[in-house]
């Protein structure tokens, strides 16, 4: 009975599980925990890695609109996590005007052409003005940005799956052992 006050002060079962889920950081809740999660359900560090590398190169496609199609049509033809793929194009979203510059940039540097002046001011008074010649410019400017993307796509995946890979047979490790592939249905 002298016990009785301490075994009330100190939390257990579900009550010790959910204190410590809300000391948590928000990126272990959101990213590590929910890849730690695909890892126990048998999918394995590479195809993790894969999935992360392949859904980020596919979320940085420059043509708007075409990311979430193209992320979806990778996972039926290389047979990749959907979840994974799709939180790494939502995730990506703040940095794709940047990718879409940088693509554009390479695809100039391909093809040895001028940098195309279209930011906002001049593509509004373009589309205003002569919209046949605004739609010259954006056909122009995807076609290079589309380019610089093809152009990078095997280095991006390359560097992304080799750097990622090691991350998450860590985090296999610290959670457990190796992941066990999955094993087909019939």
């Amino acid at each position: 009975m002298a016990d009785f006050p301490a075994t009330l002060a100190r939390p257990t079962g579900a009550l010790a599980a959910s204190a410590a889920a809300a000391r948590r950081s928000f990126w272990q809740r959101r990213i590590v925990d929910p890849l730690g999660a695909q890892l126990t359900r048998g999918i394995t560090p590479e195809k993790i890695a894969l999935s992360l590398a392949v859904g980020s190169l596919c979320a940085f496609f420059p043509v708007l609109g075409a990311a979430t199609p193209l992320c979806f049509l990778a996972v039926l033809a290389l047979r990749l996590n959907q979840p994974v793929i799709q939180i790494v194009n939502c995730a990506t979203i703040p940095l794709y005007p940047l990718a879409v510059l940088a693509w554009f940039r390479l695809g100039n540097v391909f093809l040895g052409a001028p940098g195309v002046q279209f930011g906002g001011r001049v593509a509004t008074a373009s589309f205003w003005s002569d919209p046949a010649r605004f739609v010259h410019d954006v056909a122009a400017f995807a076609g290079h940005a589309v380019l610089g993307w093809a152009v990078a796509a095997p280095l991006w995946v390359g560097a992304g799956y080799f750097s990622l890979l090691p991350v998450i047979r860590a985090v296999a490790a610290a959670r457990g052992g190796r992941a066990r592939a999955r094993v087909p249905q019939p």
